[in-house]
């Protein structure tokens, strides 16, 4: 049976009167492949992505729209970093294609302006885009604050990869959605024959065999260091309550960093997350062999059960978590430990002050009086804690 891609290339010559970046994919089965395997099998040692950026979300909860889908990127054809105003832009490859100096966010936004996505049934929101990360201090470029904070991780302020070749598990119709974004150029039918070809490539490494990784118990090694000592994390604990009280604050997030050396496999690090602590929002960010990113590989990990911020079809949607309660053993005392939540004075300050501030924050971009909280102090269970 010959192979099935949409659309086809007579939609697309339509498709191209809408925009110039239109998704071309072919659906497969998921019924002999998980998330972490596929990951393993395109990005893993011996693969065709080699030592290129690739990263892996996932929705390890499902059950709800936001656990539906997983997403794996590969082959990302362009990257961008930024160290202060520096920002480099990269090729596959490592390569450097340009650097220029100023706003990180402006410069995203510019390179991102020319791409204008066709819309194509049949695929999730996310079907091609930049993954990555945007660090703290970037609201430097939206706020005026000093920067008091010492440079000893001389990571990236933002990294970004563009993908345009991706991997998509839907978890509730059981199937693999490989996508491969295709550019509208004057020779539309190379461009689709290009597409398929990505396509075909990334089939063929999934057809390979799943090499199984060697099998790592993570080590104790050496114990956790924090970049405070305890006095002078103390130190700024009366600090923070001094500056309460004379009201120059009303609230301030005190935090620590603890590190340690490790030979651990970061994605066995990732798979033993996902195992400890399965949430809606998993990712694996793997910035190997990106330009700019300086000679350590960087790779980031986490997993969280909060949206920060979704846009889509000219809505924006914040959705604040406060207050933590772990889960109960029995339904009863998870009953009371709920309640609890509920009635605890300064967790509900806590989420009523976090929701005044989510609509201080999308009132200042948002049009006037369109603003709304559909749903306020909901108690929302996860696997080992409710919020």
């Amino acid at each position: 049976m010959a192979a099935t891609y949409k659309p086809s290339l007579d939609e697309v010559r339509e498709l191209a009167r809408q925009g110039n970046i239109i998704p071309i994919y072919r659906e497969l089965p998921a019924d002999l492949e998980t998330p972490v395997s596929v990951y393993l099998k395109l990005c893993g040692q011996g693969s065709s992505n080699g030592r290129g950026p690739s990263f892996l979300l996932e929705s390890v909860e499902k059950g709800e729209q936001l656990g539906r889908y997983s997403f794996i990127g590969v082959h990302a054809p362009m990257t961008i970093t930024a160290h202060g105003d520096q920002v480099t832009i990269g090729a596959a490859g490592g390569a450097v294609l340009e650097q220029r100096q100023g706003d990180p966010l402006q410069i995203v936004e510019e390179l991102m302006a020319p791409r204008k996505p066709a819309p194509v049934g049949g695929l999730p929101r996310f079907n091609g885009g930049v993954v990555g990360y945007f660090g703290y201090d970037l609201v430097r470029f939206m706020e005026r604050l000093p920067a008091t904070a010492r440079t000893d991780l001389h990571a990236p302020d933002m990294a970004l990869m563009l993908a345009d070749n991706l991997v998509v598990f839907d978890h509730v119709r059981h199937r693999l959605l490989v996508i491969a974004n295709l550019r509208v150029e004057a020779d539309l039918r190379g461009a689709y024959a290009d597409a398929v070809a990505r396509i075909e490539h990334i089939i063929a490494d999934l057809r390979k065999p799943l090499t199984p990784p060697v099998s790592q118990e993570l080590p104790a090694g050496e114990a956790w260091r924090s970049n405070f000592t305890q006095a002078e994390y103390e130190a700024m604990v009366l600090a923070a309550k001094e500056y309460i009280a004379a009201g120059d604050i009303f609230q301030v997030v005190l935090s620590q960093r603890l590190s340690r050396r490790t030979d651990a496999d970061p994605f066995t690090i990732y798979r033993a997350l996902r195992m400890l602590n399965p949430s809606p929002y998993m990712f694996f960010l793997d910035f190997q062999g990106v330009a700019g990113m300086g000679a350590a590989p960087l790779r980031l990990i986490g997993s969280s059960p909060e949206m920060h911020v979704r846009l889509e079809d000219g809505y924006a949607h914040l959705h604040p978590i406060a207050g933590t309660r772990w889960r109960g053993k029995s339904e009863a005392e998870d009953a009371a430990l709920a309640e609890d939540l509920l009635a605890d004075p300064k967790e509900r300050a806590e989420h009523v002050m976090l929701v005044d501030l989510g609509r201080n924050d999308l009132g200042r971009v948002s049009e006037y009086g369109s603003v709304t909280v559909p749903v306020m102090m909901a108690v929302e269970k996860y696997s080992h804690v409710m919020h």
